[in-house]
């Protein structure tokens, strides 16, 4: 062959012209086009994300929902891959998705390695690693359902409303185990109230895992009903610490339940949801907080609080109760 000859590009290929050319010269040629090909692939994938970045204005109607954030939305993608990616680009979710998913594989993480993190005393039992670890799990499924439900809710509005339940039901269980797993130490030499006050945890919490998860009851005229019932839920928690003040006394109850600590997981949860039904405080500056510091973000923030309060009340109840056994 001879070095002479040209090389003709045809529809995106690599062609030889009627002249030869070397071996070489057509391996390079190729490897040209083809790191090309890849270099405008990169392009198009990163052009096809900042599309997707959109405004308020330009979303479809189910995707609005809170009309003070204007910027950063991530529009209908009907793409699973898509919603994937939108793991490594910033937009109006990314706080709301990591905040809860960096925390429930800690949650995962402690669970498995419970033996390394719960103080072990001579009358510690299996029961004992189940009940922390009930709450850790719950913990875990509540974060996890919720990143997953953030990040996915792009893709369209069948899989954002499935999401949705999913993300009410994680809620659901995190305030059974959280419940149930206080309760244990709480009332660890009655069984009788423990298995009383558990029960109607449970109860309540099939019924709030029902009203979330059935279309029926997920209806408008179904609101306030499913408003009412996850109000009953919360205030059932009342009831316990009651008895127990009743039946122990004051100063026992607030160490058997290390009620500093539940009083503060109360009050994180609650805050957080009364910004987040106030739209506050990008309600007060609409467009200023579309990316960081909006309602929801530190909604998820104060969830995680509230947890790590749990968790820490729940660890001081677990050793104050074993101390007392060991007396």
């Amino acid at each position: 062959m001879t070095s002479s000859s040209r090389l003709q590009k045809r529809n995106g290929e690599t062609i030889v012209s009627s002249s030869a050319v070397t071996e070489e010269e057509y391996t390079i040629a190729n490897d040209g086009v083809k790191s090309n090909k890849k270099l405008v692939k990169i392009i198009g994938r990163f052009t096809r994300q900042l599309i997707t970045i959109t405004h308020w204005d330009d979303l479809p109607d189910w995707q609005k929902d809170n009309e003070h954030i204007h910027e950063g939305y991530v529009k209908e993608t009907n793409s699973f891959i898509n919603c994937f990616e939108s793991l490594f680009f910033l937009h109006n979710e990314s706080v709301n998705i990591y905040s809860h998913m960096v925390p429930g594989l800690c949650a995962l993480f402690m669970l498995l390695i419970d033996i390394n993190i719960i103080k072990k005393f001579p009358t510690t039992t299996f029961v004992d690693y189940f009940m922390i670890d009930l709450f850790l799990a719950g913990a875990f499924s509540c974060l996890i359902l919720s990143s997953a439900f953030h990040t996915l809710k792009s893709h369209s509005l069948f899989v954002a409303i499935y999401g949705n339940k999913l993300d009410y039901l994680g809620i659901v269980i995190l305030i059974v185990t959280s419940m149930i797993s206080i309760l244990y130490y709480g009332f660890y030499d009655t069984p009788y109230f423990f298995h009383l006050f558990s029960t109607i945890t449970i109860l309540f919490g099939i019924a709030c895992g029902t009203v979330s998860l059935a279309n029926k009851f997920r209806s408008r005229e179904w609101r306030p009903y499913r408003a009412t019932l996850f109000v009953c839920f919360g205030l059932s928690a009342v009831f316990p610490v009651l008895t127990g003040i009743w039946y122990y006394g004051l100063e026992d109850t607030f160490k058997r339940i290390q009620l500093k600590w539940i009083v503060t997981e109360g009050f994180f949860y609650i805050f957080g949801a009364f910004l987040y039904a106030m739209r506050y405080p990008e309600r007060i500056c609409p467009g200023a907080f579309d990316l960081w510091g909006h309602s929801h973000q530190i909604f998820h923030v104060f969830v995680v609080i509230a947890a790590y309060s749990h968790f820490h009340g729940l660890l001081s109840a677990y050793e104050y109760a074993h101390e007392m056994l060991i007396k």
